[in-house]
């Protein structure tokens, strides 16, 4: 089905979203969805253009967000009152995902791109590594050579992971712009696997390679220092994860999240990681999920009456979630220092918060009962699922939670669920709020299905529902979409 995608005509569409005509807009993209055409691909074939004409990156990535929600999708069951799944359930997802990307997508079509020279392992300075290399062009601020290199792995037939790699290696005990370098980078990599790779990723390295080099005016805190001296002691490094044959001890990762959510000093978080990764043996992927949950948690002391705050804090869980993707796509030893650095930037951020005096807000109540026929959706999912997107419409927080609640103790699949929150997510102005809610949606839902994989004792991840919740009931609603 993708490959029947790739070959689609987009013209139409394309031509909707140069002229900024929005009922054009959506009656292309209600055609492609007619016909069944898988959505994903449709959005990740528009992102190549948008990366072309994106040097902000927030349009590319939030296309890349609306990509990987759409997947969850089919998920939702038929609504109660039909058997018919519509083929147009995504259509208010897809379109707030372009309108969001239409001056990337008008300067990207424009765009000539002219790549550089790739610079090949074969041709690097004797003794000198691509690694080392890519060192060298972050900290010098050479994106050209940044550039030379992933291309060079690229030209050179190298597995794509291992280009993907060699970028969140480089950046791993860096942080400027709140992060937003190797978010940029995770999420572009899921926007390429939209469309499978083959001779598309030069539009996404190129788009990629000036956000990694630190910049002469870069902004980064003084805790990252910390981060890099604790690294680079090789008293504490990671390397035996290597051979190690045991199977992971996830449950040593929990006591992470409580010491992260403390007054400790950034070499002591550093220290915790250190301890649940090589002491006590959890996997990659379990120490990058406490971490994110962790985020969560700060985000409970955020008024949901101060939007702009909430999305700024909400950056911790963007980038502590995607570093856990990371581990999802990779396994090499070199990216674990950005678990350090993640770790490390969310307790900053608890300590900001807590700094600033703010109190943890209570459980929301409910407003009252469901304007549904059925209050609290009876036991049917399909009923479920309609009376929390109602709820969240009407920004009744507490009766969505409730919910949620009893949706997740019927056993019904959390995917369906966070689909549905990702639909009325789409209600929000994405231009107005740089597409932010429908990335905090995706990184919750990720945060929250993955869990279970993890292998950890039964925790209580309710913060990342209620964070998804949040983001899709509060913001500047699109009264456009929100007709859909």
């Amino acid at each position: 089905m993708a490959q029947v995608t790739m070959g689609v005509d987009l013209s139409t569409l394309v031509n909707a979203l140069l002229e900024g005509n929005i009922d054009a807009i959506i009656a292309a993209a209600r055609e492609h969805l007619q016909r069944e055409e898988q959505v994903d691909v449709l959005i990740g074939r528009l992102g190549l253009i948008a990366v072309q004409g994106d040097p902000d990156g927030h349009p590319s990535i939030t296309l890349a967000a609306a990509a990987m929600l759409s997947r969850l999708l089919h998920t939702i069951p038929a609504p109660i009152d039909t058997d018919k799944h519509s083929a147009e359930l995504a259509l208010p997802l897809l379109v707030q995902a372009l309108l969001s990307a239409i001056p990337a997508i008008r300067a990207g079509h424009q765009a000539q791109s002219q790549y550089p020279d790739p610079l090949f392992p074969s041709e690097l300075p004797e003794g000198k590594t691509v690694n080392e290399m890519m060192h060298q062009a972050v900290y010098k601020n050479d994106a050209l050579l940044a550039e030379r290199l992933l291309f060079g792995l690229y030209g050179s037939g190298a597995d794509y992971r291992t280009t993907e790699v060699r970028a969140y290696e480089g950046i791993a005990t860096t942080f400027q712009n709140a992060g937003h370098p190797l978010m940029l980078a995770v999420r572009g990599f899921q926007l390429l696997d939209a469309v499978e790779w083959g001779n598309r990723a030069p539009n996404i390295l190129h788009w990629l390679a000036p956000h990694l080099p630190l910049r002469p005016d870069s902004d980064e805190p003084a805790w990252v220092r910390s981060v890099r001296e604790y690294t680079g002691d090789q008293a504490h490094s990671v390397v035996s994860i290597r051979t190690r044959l045991s199977t992971p001890k996830n449950a040593s990762a929990l006591s992470l999240r409580q010491l992260i959510i403390s007054d400790a000093d950034t070499t002591k978080v550093c220290q915790g990681v250190y301890d649940a990764l090589i002491k006590g043996e959890a996997s990659p992927q379990a120490v990058g999920a406490v971490i994110a949950l962790a985020a969560a948690d700060i985000l409970e002391y955020v008024p949901d009456t101060d939007r702009a705050l909430f999305v700024r804090v909400a950056h911790g869980l963007l980038f502590s979630a995607a570093v856990r993707q990371v581990f999802q796509r990779v396994q090499d030893v070199e990216a674990l220092n950005l678990l350090f650095t993640s770790a490390a930037f969310v307790n900053a951020l608890h300590k900001e918060v807590i700094g600033n005096g703010a109190q943890r807000q209570p459980v929301p109540a409910s407003k009252g009962a469901s304007s549904t026929a059925i209050a609290g959706g009876g036991l049917i999912a399909a009923a479920q699922l309609e009376t929390v997107a109602s709820q969240l419409k009407a920004q009744d927080l507490g009766g969505a939670l409730a919910t949620a609640q009893r949706y997740f103790r019927l056993g019904h699949d959390p995917r369906a669920l966070f689909a549905t929150i990702a639909l009325v997510a789409s209600s929000i102005d994405s231009v107005d709020d740089q597409g932010h809610t429908l990335q905090i949606v995706q990184a919750a839902a990720e945060e929250y299905i993955s869990w279970s994989q993890h292998r950890l004792p039964e925790t209580n991840i309710e913060g990342l529902l209620l964070v998804a919740l949040r983001a899709a009931a509060f913001g500047k609603r699109d009264t456009i979409v929100s007709q859909l």
